[in-house]
């Protein structure tokens, strides 16, 4: 079984943290921003993450491969259902436009394997500068300032269970909080600092504060 992915990609985040807390025996695989023809040959589509079976099928869409992890995977270690509502989800929406500004910069500079190439640097730069409607150069210079947004938002976030168990409320919020991780002056409170080292080593998932920018 081969699970493709981006390390920093936050749907990507979701699979593997599901396949290392099931156990489930794999091979990552990380694929270069550009290369298209992979992603092409497997699912017939531009996307991450993909996981192919041991038949050769393949399938993308990361809750569908969330749920197949999740069935084929260690049967003592459950999922928990998601449990919270739509409050945590609705504060990470208030600040996605500054978290796109701050991290898909710094995400070429922090020595990821989708960027082990100018070409794959250059690919991602391109589309995401589209997204955020300027330059990288601009978005680090404004820096400061999404800083504060992202963390008057995070000042205010309820305080998350500590938990051995794995829930989808996990699945969904620690990729998001992981990528912040990589951004210097982006601050967590002491509960969120302990919930992102908890999941992180609960799900075998890499945090990127000693490389933040």
């Amino acid at each position: 079984m081969k699970l493709y992915q981006y390390h920093h990609c936050p749907y990507c985040v979701r699979a593997d943290m599901v396949a290392n807390y099931k156990n489930v025996q794999h091979e990552k695989v990380y694929l270069l921003n550009d290369d298209e023809q992979s992603c092409y040959d497997l699912v017939n589509a531009k996307m991450v993450p993909i996981l192919q079976l041991d038949n050769g099928t393949a399938m993308g869409e990361s809750l569908d491969i969330v749920a197949k992890l999740d069935e084929v995977g260690d049967t003592s270690k459950v999922i928990a259902p998601k449990a919270t509502g739509d409050e945590i989800d609705a504060m990470f929406a208030a600040i996605k436009t500054s978290t796109r500004i701050l991290t898909y910069p710094r995400t070429i500079l922090i020595g990821l394997p989708e960027f082990a190439t100018q070409s794959a640097c250059d690919y991602f730069q391109a589309k995401k500068e589209k997204m955020i409607e300027m330059s990288f150069a601009q978005a680090m210079m404004m820096s400061e300032k999404h800083i504060e947004i992202v963390n008057q938002v995070l000042a205010t976030l309820p305080s998350f269970s500590i938990s051995a168990v794995l829930s989808m409320d996990d699945i969904l919020t620690f990729p998001i909080l992981r990528n912040l991780s990589m951004v210097k002056g982006v601050v967590f409170t002491a509960n969120t600092l302990s919930y992102i080292q908890h999941i992180a080593a609960l799900t075998r998932s890499e945090t990127y504060f000693a490389k933040a920018i």
